[in-house]
């Protein structure tokens, strides 16, 4: 799944967050979909290739193609929250590991990376 990134026309702060280190015009492959009970859904995209990921508000792109990895699955939360992503990234305490570079994480993170890109 991609998108491309589109500066949006808004001062909406939640909208806007993080958004200067996407490239006007852009395509990202999309890493996960998070989508927040009664909010904008989140895309994970990574900004600068080869480093951190993050998540963006999707009101900021435009998909340009729809084909869902086959890697990812459906993680419904108490909150009303749910998610489209890797198993493997689901795990209690995975994204802290990965934000603290451990590099059991970063391995996790970069294999699913892979998978993902392979069907995008």
């Amino acid at each position: 799944m991609r998108a491309r990134f589109t500066p949006p026309q808004t001062s909406d702060s939640e909208i806007l967050q993080g958004i200067d280190a996407l490239k006007e015009g852009r395509e990202y492959v999309i890493l996960e979909i998070f989508a927040r009970r009664g909010k904008s859904a989140l895309l994970r995209v990574e900004f600068i290739e080869g480093e951190d990921s993050a998540l963006f508000d999707s009101r900021a792109f435009t998909v340009t193609s729809h084909t869902l990895p086959s890697s990812w699955r459906y993680f419904q939360f108490e909150t009303g929250s749910f998610a489209l992503r890797p198993e493997s990234w689901n795990q209690p305490g995975f994204w802290e590991s990965y934000y603290d570079h451990q590099r059991q994480a970063l391995e996790v993170y970069e294999t699913e990376k892979r998978n993902i890109l392979s069907s995008s």
